[in-house]
């Protein structure tokens, strides 16, 4: 019974991806003809708030960090290969930009993403003091997932690993699948990202 739950929960994030999400593999990595773009453009699509605690018990949600460019990725604190490479160019991208822009990591491992373990992560990133890593439940988490087109990580396969810009209003403007990002072209399509709020305000 309980691999036939996992079976139809890890189908159903499938059908997602297909339609387009964050996970899908729409999202070629390649930058698209007119895009101001080094990753791939998500045209401004929603991006569904969450309220989830931190590695420090802090809450946060998407809602707090609008203003401003923000990262959010999907990640789990045991990982060691994927998910360091990964977090190593943002924090990369954030020496690049010279400031820290609002990052947040989401929890795709429930169950062993416990609070010092992501603190533990933070620090051999680069990241203390930089990222939320946001933790919850598999009943919290999951809708996010969903929301998002994530699939988390499970036994015999990984979960999506996909890092997304959003603009002062929330919106999805970039994705970036993890083989595909460099912390230079991060470092570009966030500065990019502020030129389009800064214009769009004016």
């Amino acid at each position: 019974m309980t691999t036939a739950v996992v079976l139809l929960g890890v189908l159903a994030v499938l059908a997602l991806t297909s339609s387009g999400g964050p996970g899908s593999g729409d999202d070629d990595g390649i930058q698209h003809a007119g895009s101001p773009f080094q990753g791939v453009s998500r045209r401004g699509v929603a991006s569904p708030d969450f309220r989830l605690k931190d590695q420090d018990g802090r809450v946060v949600s998407l809602a707090s960090l609008r203003g401003r460019p923000a990262i959010v990725t999907f990640m789990y604190s045991t990982c060691e290969d994927t998910c360091p490479a990964t977090a190593l160019q943002i924090a990369s991208s954030l020496d690049e930009l010279g400031e820290d822009v609002p990052t947040v990591i989401v929890s795709v491992d429930p169950k062993n993403d416990t609070p010092g373990n992501a603190q533990r992560f933070l620090n051999k990133m680069r990241l203390r003091g930089r990222a939320h890593f946001v933790l919850g439940t598999q009943a919290q988490l999951e809708p996010i997932w969903n929301a998002y087109a994530i699939l988390p990580q499970g036994q015999g396969f990984e979960h999506s690993a996909v890092v997304l810009v959003l603009d002062a209003e929330g919106r999805q403007q970039v994705s970036f699948p993890a083989e595909k990002l460099t912390s230079e072209h991060l470092a570009h399509d966030v500065r990019a990202v502020q030129a389009q709020d800064q214009a769009s305000a004016r």
